[in-house]
């Protein structure tokens, strides 16, 4: 038990130094402690009872709500300090507060440096404003001019409910020093002292709680608390806690600590109370009173109450669980009512008050039934409709064909709308007492959370004196331009004598006040009304009766408090919805309709036998040839129609197979009222259904529908709907015929039209062990009227398309092909048959058919998923072309095979496929003709193939082959096709299927060649077809990284789906419906979140919409949360450079998102491939970046020479020889960087890459790899992104940075000359150009620090920009402001320097660069990190670093100061200098020349100030953590030893191997260990960094000898080694010796 842990017994303290390992252990040790709390029988003791009874005692305070709080989940109260500064408390109600040491209280204001420092100003600066305004604030806060007396602190208070038993929240507290509490106190607060000791045998704990100040110069504090806890009568628990009394461990603690030395000591008193409102849900109510100690300002402590109160909050979302299950716990938990006997006289005259408005409309009730004359039908304007109903019932449109809504108007008061009656009915799946404690839990998760997505200012409790009598207030949004209406309304529950549960509900009095934390602009609303719950069906449902009387108040359109009623009555249309179980019901009434078909026979009369001979014998007369195909949205129904020309009367016919016995097939044929049914009606036009039952076998059915075709009058049909068996009950009819019945009269609003309908059930044999139905439904509809042509072809795939819903109802395709193939598997794997020599010569010509792609050349084909590879080639000779398609199946190969060998399984029925026959089906060969539909004006094709396969090795060899046969002679009317292909089926490591596909398909006769090749893609895609449907069939524990990519590559392709979409429903819809509908692990998933389809269907639809906010968590995801989130991917899409790192800012912006990473290894993985696909499919993706980048840079490069040309021109020849010189570096500079990438490899590769630099494209180029996923060339050196920011850095050195100077250079001469005037245009063209560089600067840092595999490789570094799009977007203003800025102040300083004297600049800079290259000299640092040798290196390593310093010196670009540029303390003196260089040049020139001096200093200074603000402002909105980063001495080697010895990761481990081997020669024995024990498992698992460039820098002795000779067989072009393999001018390459000494 708990109290035997020695940890606990007091005997030693437990401190921050002595942690439990895990939440794990924490976890256990809570239960432990609940147990022992709810079980103990000991008392707290008198000195306990005391403190705990002193805590209660401070509840009784006149609390104010914190403002903007009031729909917070926790609600926060406040007492606040009304005097304006003061010293620690003293007084017995408020605390004492001294220092750590016992001594009297010092002044932190006074003590700290702060206030030293402002003392300092005042004394030096007395004449001017700040030692003015310094000796104000020292006389204020240190000099005591604001009273010191003494005051109480301010005081909090929180509510809120905690998702665990009240036990379970007294141990959570009690274990002061869990894992996750330690965690959080040392992330907030640092180091500081934390510390518990427990008092044995007693109820009493000491704790130490730290808190780090967020205010420069105020001490940090500690808070020593004495606990007390005892159990109240009703099970509560009380927890009190005061800062009075003290215990020894404790007080040693704080002496000797360290971290405590330079803490003051604050107070802290109150308590929590914990209530159980159901097992597992309990009240929590925290008062407290905190005293920070010292002097504080009293803002500053008002505002901590709410900081403090948060932890509430934070308590709260630790055991927040799913909205909907706590609710449901609560409603269990909720006691019966009262009766209505009990009531007392108050209670009682509130129910009769609302009891009356049933009376009142007693009389009119009977108007909402069919009979009544006084009935009115919505339809047009309500408020027309009820006037002209006045004193009746008006049936108004509901949202739900399951609840009836109507309303009663009463005449206007004056200007005021009162609005009248209105009455809902409905029956609820649920019982009586369950739908009432639903009603009255008006502040409960789910209703709360529907008023915030609606936007409600405010919904609370206001008083609750039991459970069933409480009042509380609810703050309407209204339309635009009306003001929010204010609800009061007291709720009252009782059981009357009926047994009937009630709900009356009162407008509380005008007088009444609500504390809403804020001064809302409301407008007082009143509904007075009743709910009536009638238990029926033996209390299994119930029947709800609402009847309210709602006054919205002020001044409302009568238009708008019309429409508003429907909204009023919608909570029974809510709790229909919340209680309904309509599958379970329908299937209810098809068993039972079930029975009855099965049962014995029936008896029918002479009417019913007239109705189905009518029936036969109206269908009897139709000839078969008459019907023509119609087009099926299902190819598995056929469906076929007669239509005349001219006439109203439309024939159809549809067929199908269905998956169940007759029975099951006919019982949902028959179930015309089931509550499916009944949805799809009203949903697609439907105004009326009714059933009439007769008997058993016949039902009168009347239905309307409207047409929804402008001024067609909605049709009306009354059918007598009839079954019958056939004598040797095979085969079962139903005949739907058209009858007058006296129940439902014709009327003037509907247009009364026929139907007879015929459906044939007949019996066919059990495939795979179920029963199989063929069903052939016939209809005859005569629609009435005119009706045009199309609207009854459309009608009537509509009408069919219901064949199809039954079928798709009772599909078992998937077990039906998994019996089959099941025992395909068992087959295959024991088959041992002896092949034929034909057989084997087919096999052979399979073989033979892949060895055309190693001998001839092909070409790449893109496909869809990008997981499928394919090529096409041509053999020499032959004119029709090969085919070569790959792609890795989650299946064993014998899977893969039994799937293709099940010729007649439902795979492999296509909808094309007009006829299939086996002539012959062995085990291992079968014969089969095939006869396929061609889309007109070509000729239908057939094929007769030979299938053979056999095993080979792991896998399988499957060959098919044309071949004739007299059953299947050639045919004049339709094509011979020949399509001869190979799969070959090789197992992998992981027990996947490695599928490589050829064909050579002639498709014959005169089908264009052109068009035989352009369906080469199609024909080859039968690998995804067979990797897709074996995705489908994994359920989603299985699910991994590689199943999150498959996924997303189908959720980013078009599907079959969207082209047979819902009414309204859009493309992106359709494809993630028919995906779930498919997907195994996908319908798992939106089984278990309901929400997630409307996740997935925001995200495939990828509209750019400004991205909005969400913090709810994972368990209570709404639909309308849902749509925000995955709309938002689109915008971090767009924000990003690439689709990991807009994935990245997605899922670490929301809660939801990373608790779904964090749950699921493959939800990263699929968005991944998703964004990457969308990225590269949509028109502001990759596409837009290539030609806006590529259109950028060419424009950039025809002005420079634009430019050139015209200084040329005009006598200007020094400034065009300048921007000569620096577009021809520029471009020298960018073509040695393709030298470096590529000169390894093929010289065609290099020429393609320097053609592009010299177009100006590079940029655009180099973006679009990028953003295409970072694929790196091979036997380059460094990544696309890195060469992108390269060379954008090439263009800052050479073309921005020295152009703005020249520019500006020439701006101040003109100046000169001109007397103070200068150009405009000029000045704009330097800002824009200053603008544009600073946002190119701010791009370099922003892409890196993003990239969210930086981020996971090198955390330490990466990952400063914050994860909130709205600071995200703020810092990243600010480092392009800095940039622009720092270049205006950089390239000024200059400019103004070459007026004074030109060769100040030379110096400035060549000493400034000198230094620099002699500190890296210096630290050994000189060397940069990409992969060279020899003089090369030192090339590079020297160009490298003179551009980074110059780009840092003028530009600030954030990424500089990472270890392996130049380093954190360089970069931090290289903006120090940037910041005092302006400075310096305009006192040198302001000395040498006084020209415009005060117009220079002020722009200087306004410059000067802006980029210190926005610098500031970058630190400041940046993760603080990350500030260390820019005083770093780390070395470049040092960065790079570290990445090896501490990665976690290979990927990490390689690309330090991939560095310069100067960087980690010194730990190189360590390395070539480590690539010797790895290198077999990276052969095998080939992680994506193991490629033959990375190989290629891997000295030989660091491969496994077999490795290495198998690469040289290859011919991977490689070094020898570190050690002298590699050296001379230009890092030439030693030839490698292959077999015979031959070297290449």
């Amino acid at each position: 038990m708990y109290q035997n842990r020695s940890i606990f017994d007091g005997t030693q303290p437990v401190t921050t130094s002595q942690r439990f390992l895990s939440q794990e252990v924490d976890e256990s040790i809570q239960v432990e402690l609940a147990e022992y709390f709810k079980n103990t029988t000991t008392e707290a003791s008198e000195e306990e009872n005391e403190l705990i009874d002193e805590g209660l005692g401070y509840e009784e305070q006149d609390w104010k709500r914190v403002p903007g709080t009031v729909n917070e989940p926790v609600g926060y109260f406040q007492v606040l300090v009304q005097k304006k500064w003061g010293a620690a408390p003293k007084s017995k109600s408020s605390g004492g507060s001294t220092s750590v040491s016992d001594s009297p209280v010092v002044s932190t204001t006074s003590a700290s440096p702060l206030g030293k420092a402002v003392r300092t100003i005042a004394s030096k600066t007395s004449d001017s404003p700040l030692g003015k305004t310094a000796r104000t604030i020292t006389k204020a806060v240190v000099s005591g001019s604001v009273s010191d007396s003494e005051i109480e602190g301010a005081w909090g208070m929180a509510t809120a409910n905690i998702d665990i038993s009240a036990d379970r929240c007294l141990a959570y507290f009690w274990h002061f020093m869990a894992y996750i509490s330690n965690k959080k106190a040392e992330r907030d607060h640092g180091s500081i002292l934390r510390m518990q000791v427990k008092v044995p045998g007693s109820h009493s704990m000491y704790t130490v709680a730290p808190a780090r100040m967020p205010f420069p110069g105020v001490d940090n504090r500690v808070f020593p608390a004495r606990w007390a806890w005892r159990r109240e009568k009703n099970e509560t628990f009380v927890l009190g806690f005061t800062f009075k009394g003290s215990n020894e461990h404790v007080e040693r603690a704080i002496r000797e600590d360290e971290r405590a030395a330079g803490c003051t000591r604050g107070t802290t008193q109150g308590f929590w109370r914990f209530k159980p409102l159901a097992p597992n849900v309990c009240s929590a109510t925290l008062v407290f009173q905190a005293v920070m100690g010292g002097r504080i300002p009293v803002m500053a402590m008002n505002y901590g109450v709410k900081a403090a109160l948060a932890f509430a909050e934070s308590f709260r979302n630790s055991f927040e669980r799913n909205g909907k299950a706590v609710d449901a716990e609560l409603r269990r938990a909720l006691p019966p009512p009262p009766s209505m006997e009990t009531l007392n006289e108050e209670q009682a005259g509130v129910a009769q008050r609302c009891l009356a408005l049933e009376t009142e409309s007693a009389a009119e009730t009977a108007a909402l039934v069919r009979s009544s004359k006084n009935l009115v039908t919505y339809r047009g304007s309500a408020a027309a409709q009820a006037r002209a109903a006045k004193g009746s019932w008006v049936k108004l449109k509901s949202t739900s064909p399951f609840v009836s809504l109507s309303m009663m108007y009463t005449e206007p008061e004056g200007l005021k709308q009162r609005v009248a009656l209105g009455k809902a009915t409905a029956i609820l799946d649920c019982s009586a007492a369950e739908a009432l404690a639903h009603q009255i839990a008006v502040c409960g998760r789910e209703f709360t959370r529907a008023g915030r997505e609606k936007g409600d200012p405010a919904r609370l409790i206001v008083e609750e004196r039991t459970k069933h009598d409480f009042e509380w207030a609810l703050v309407k949004k209204m339309p635009f331009l009306l003001t929010s209406r204010e609800f009061l309304a007291r709720y009252l529950c009782f059981q009357e004598p009926s047994g009937n549960l009630v709900v009356v509900f009162e407008a509380l009095p005008d007088s009444t006040k609500v504390d809403y934390g804020a001064n809302l602009k409301v407008v007082r609303g009143k509904s007075t009304g009743v709910t009536r719950f009638k238990s029926i069906n033996n209390g299994t449902q119930c029947e709800v009766t609402l009847v309210i009387h709602l006054d919205a108040g002020g001044f409302i359109p009568e238009r708008i408090a019309v429409a508003k009623i429907p909204l009023a009555l919608g909570s029974v249309i809510k709790m229909r919805e919340k209680f309904q179980r309509d599958d379970a019901v329908d299937k209810m009434g098809r068993d039972e309709l079930v029975s009855v078909i099965d049962r014995e026979a029936q008896v029918y009369d002479e009417k019913e036998e007239s109705v189905v001979e009518g029936a036969h014998k109206k269908l009897s007369v139709l000839k078969e040839e008459d019907f023509k195909e119609l087009g099926s949205p299902d190819h598995l129904v056929k469906m076929q129609y007669i239509l005349k020309e001219g006439s109203s009367t439309g024939i159809g016919r549809a067929t199908t197979i269905v998956d169940a016995p007759i029975a099951e097939a006919a019982a949902f044929e028959l179930s015309e009222m089931s509550r499916e049914v009944v949805k799809v009606h009203f949903a697609s036009g439907g105004l009326d259904r009714e059933l009439l039952k007769i008997n058993d076998h016949q039902s009168i059915f009347h239905l309307v529908i409207d047409l929804a075709i402008p001024g067609f009058k909605p049709r009306q049909w009354v059918q007598m709907l009839v079954w019958r068996w056939s004598a040797d009950k095979k085969e079962l009819t139903t005949i739907s015929s058209s009858v007058e019945h006296d129940g439902f009269p014709e009327c003037d609003e509907y247009l009364r039209a026929s139907c007879t309908v015929v459906t044939k059930y007949k019996q066919e044999a059990e495939v795979g062990g179920i029963p199989q139905t063929k069903v052939t439904y016939t209809m005859n509809v005569d629609v009435g009227g005119a009706i045009p042509k199309w609207v009854i072809n459309t009608q009537a795939v509509e009408t069919l398309m219901y064949l199809s819903a039954m079928r798709k109802r009772f599909d078992k395709s998937l077990e039906i092909d998994a019996a089959s193939q099941g025992n395909l598997v068992t087959m295959i794997q024991n088959h041992d048959g002896e092949y034929s020599e034909r057989e084997e010569e087919i096999l052979e010509e399979g073989k033979t058919m892949i060895g055309v792609f190693e001998q001839q050349k092909s070409k790449e084909l893109k496909m869809s998923p990008s997981t499928t590879q394919a090529k096409m080639a041509y053999k020499d000779g032959e004119s029709h072309a090969y085919g070569w398609s790959s792609a890795v199946v989650r299946a064993s190969p014998a899977q893969v095979l039994a799937l293709v060998w099940d010729t007649v399984g439902r795979f492999n029925d296509y909808e094309d496929t007009l006829e299939k026959t086996l002539d012959e089906d062995g085990e291992h060969s079968k014969l089969m003709y095939i006869k396929k539909k061609v889309p007109n004006p070509f000729d239908n094709r057939d094929f007769l193939t030979r299938m053979v396969w056999k095993k080979r090795g792991a896998g399988f060899i499957y060959v098919s082959v044309p071949e004739l046969s007299g059953a299947h002679p050639l045919s004049s009317d339709i094509v011979r096709a020949n399509y001869p292909s190979m799969l070959k089926m090789a197992c992998t490591s992981d027990g996947s299927t490695q599928l490589e596909f050829v064909l050579q398909p002639d498709a014959g006769g005169s089908l264009p060649l052109w068009l035989t090749r352009s369906l080469m893609g199609s024909n080859l895609a039968w690998v995804t077809e067979i990797q897709e449907h074996f995705e489908e069939l994994r359920g989603l524990k299985d699910w991994d990284a590689k199943d999150g990519e498959a996924v997303g590559e189908v959720l980013a392709k078009k599907a079959d789906s969207e082209k047979h979409r819902k009414k309204g429903e859009t493309r992106a819809a359709a494809r993630v419906r028919g995906l779930m509908e498919k997907q195994k692990g996908l319908k798992e998933l939106g089984e278990k979140w309901e929400w997630f389809e409307v996740l997935l269907t925001k995200v495939v639809a990828n509209k750019l919409r400004p991205g909005g906010d969400s913090k709810v968590k994972l368990c209570n995801m709404s639909e309308k949360e849902a749509r925000v989130i995955g709309g938002t991917l689109a915008s971090c899409i767009a924000a990003n450079l690439t689709a990991k790192a807009a994935v990245n800012e997605w899922i670490e912006r929301y809660p939801a998102t990373k608790e779904l990473e964090r749950e699921y290894v493959w939800f990263r993985p699929m968005m991944d491939t998703v964004a990457q696909r969308l990225l590269e499919s949509v028109s502001w993706g990759i596409k837009m970046r290539l030609y806006v980048g590529a259109t950028l840079s060419t424009m950039d490069l025809i002005s420079d020479v634009y430019m050139i040309y015209t200084y040329a021109t005009t006598g200007q020849q020094g400034t065009a020889l300048s921007l000569a010189a620096m577009v021809g570096l520029c471009l020298l500079l960018q073509l040695f960087l393709v030298w470096v990438q590529t000169h390894k490899g093929p010289r065609r590769v290099m020429l393609k890459e320097m053609l592009i630099v010299l177009t100006g494209i590079a940029p655009g180029i180099h973006a679009m790899r990028v953003a295409n996923g970072n694929e790196k060339l091979e036997h380059a050196k460094v990544s696309p992104q890195i060469e992108l920011a390269t060379t954008r850095g090439f263009e800052l050195v050479c073309e921005s940075i020295p152009g703005t100077v020249v520019q500006l250079a020439a701006l101040f001469r003109g100046m000169q000359e001109n007397g103070g005037d200068y150009s405009k245009a000029a000045l704009a063209s330097i800002v824009v150009s200053a603008c544009t560089t600073g946002f190119v600067a701010a791009t370099i840092s922003f892409d890196f620090d993003v990239d969210p595999e930086r981020r996971r490789n090198e955390p330490k570094f990466y990952g400063y920009i914050p994860d909130s799009a709205g600071r995200r977007t703020a810092i990243f203003f600010c480092m392009i402001m800095n940039g622009a800025l720092l270049l205006l102040l950089r390239g000024a300083s200059t400019a103004l320097l070459v007026m004074v004297d030109g060769r100040l600049v030379l110096y400035c800079y060549l000493g400034d660069h000198a230094l620099y290259l002699a500190y890296k000299i210096a630290r050994r640092d000189l060397y940069h990190w990409v992969p060279l040798e020899g003089v090369t290196m030192v090339v590079e390593s020297v160009i490298e670093r003179v551009c980074i310093k110059a780009i840092t010196d003028f530009t600030g670009v954030a990424q500089f100061r990472a270890m392996g540029e130049m380093g954190g303390i360089a970069w931090t003196y290289s903006q120090g200098v940037a910041l005092a260089a302006p400075l310096v040049a305009t006192h040198v020139y302001v000395n040498s020349s006084n020209n415009h001096a005060d117009d220079i200093w002020t722009v200087v200074g306004i410059l000067s100030g802006c980029q210190v603000f926005f610098f500031a402002c970058f630190l400041l909105l940046m993760k603080r953590e990350f500030w260390g980063t820019f005083f770093s001495l780390q070395t470049g080697h040092a960065w790079a030893k570290e990445n090896f010895v501490e990665g976690d990761t290979d990927e990490l481990k390689a690309w330090t191997l991939g560095c310069n081997k100067k960087l980690w020669m010194s730990i190189r024995d360590g390395v070539k260990a480590w690539t010797l024990e790895n290198w077999e498992r990276w052969e095998e698992e080939k992680p994506i960094w193991f490629t033959d460039g990375w190989k290629a820098q891997v000295d030989d002795d660091m491969i496994p000898a077999e490795s290495l000779a198998r690469m040289n067989g290859q011919g991977v072009i490689r070094s020898r080694s570190s050690f002298g393999g590699v050296g001379g001018v230009g890092g030439r390459v030693v030839p490698v010796e292959r077999d015979g000494g031959e070297e290449h």
